[in-house]
């Protein structure tokens, strides 16, 4: 058997074994992203009627106060969730590593909220962070504190939220680093200790350059994740209070399935797609090849 005829046969099979995936894909993604740039030059409402509009709606956009803060919003929690995300999955996953009787037990309760759904983490924090009864505010009271209203003061909504999607996204990624973890070379380790390295050194000198592909593909994952955060926003406040915790992809949906402008809301949507490739990309430059 010749080498052409392997390669065509390779092929032929990855290409089947792929089309199932590919198809999925064309379906949900790339149809519904092209019907939804071409409603984007439309003036469309949910009764179906649809009139061409041209940049009307993107012009709209930018000339929007609240489709502006909520770009800021966006970009507000982006920078705050993305960093504290890496880092602290990081340090958790360095807590996790050490092997002694029990820790098998502990990794996995850690690992609880990552497979709750979404509706039940917000429901806990809504519980949380209620201003009259909640756990937290009978502890503030206690340290002799005033309650705080979390989800009602504009100072504080948005850490309110940050601090549930840390909550459920931390135990997903310290696991990853925990396995990444497991991959590094001990004589690496042991040749810093021996060379007088600290911990902190060996840190950042070695377990830091050896995670290195692991940390950019993850942040670049929570990147993703923080640029369409919806749920939290949405059950916990609905963009309040004073659109304060309005997300771009919160303010797509009430445009368009509360307010029925479908054509503005799939430009809001479109936009908000070419920012999440651009800032991929963007990050994925500065990583380097890896």
């Amino acid at each position: 058997m010749t080498l052409r005829k392997i390669d065509r046969q390779e092929a032929y099979w990855s290409s089947l074994f792929l089309a199932p995936a590919l198809l999925v894909i064309l379906i949900c993604v790339i149809i519904p992203a092209v019907l939804a740039f071409a409603l984007s030059w439309t003036h469309a409402s949910r009764f179906g009627t649809v009139h061409f509009a041209g940049g009307y709606n993107y012009r709209k956009l930018f000339e929007d106060p609240v489709a502006l803060q909520s770009f800021f919003n966006t970009l507000l929690y982006v920078v705050v969730f993305v960093p504290l995300n890496i880092a602290l999955a990081l340090a958790v996953a360095l807590l996790l590593q050490p092997n002694f009787t029990g820790m098998k037990l502990i990794r996995s309760v850690y690992f609880v909220p990552a497979v709750l759904s979404s509706m039940v983490t917000v429901s806990i924090f809504r519980f949380l962070y209620d201003a009259r009864h909640g756990p937290i505010s009978a502890l503030l009271e206690t340290l002799g504190f005033a309650p705080i209203a979390w989800l009602e003061q504009t100072g504080y909504a948005m850490a309110a939220i940050i601090g549930l999607s840390l909550w459920k996204s931390i135990p997903f990624n310290a696991i990853i680093f925990l396995a990444a973890l497991q991959s590094v070379p001990a004589e690496l380790h042991e040749a810093a200790r021996i060379d007088g390295a600290g911990a902190m050194r060996r840190l950042f000198n070695v377990t830091v350059p050896a995670l290195r592909p692991m940390i950019g593909a993850l942040t670049i994952l929570s990147l993703i994740g923080a640029f369409r955060v919806f749920e939290p926003m949405f059950v916990l406040t609905e963009g309040g209070p004073a659109n304060s915790t309005r997300s771009i992809a919160l303010h797509a949906y009430l445009v368009g399935f509360r307010d029925g402008e479908l054509g503005y809301s799939s430009a809001v949507s479109f936009v908000l797609l070419v920012i999440i490739l651009v800032a991929t990309v963007l990050l994925h430059r500065m990583g380097g090849e890896e």
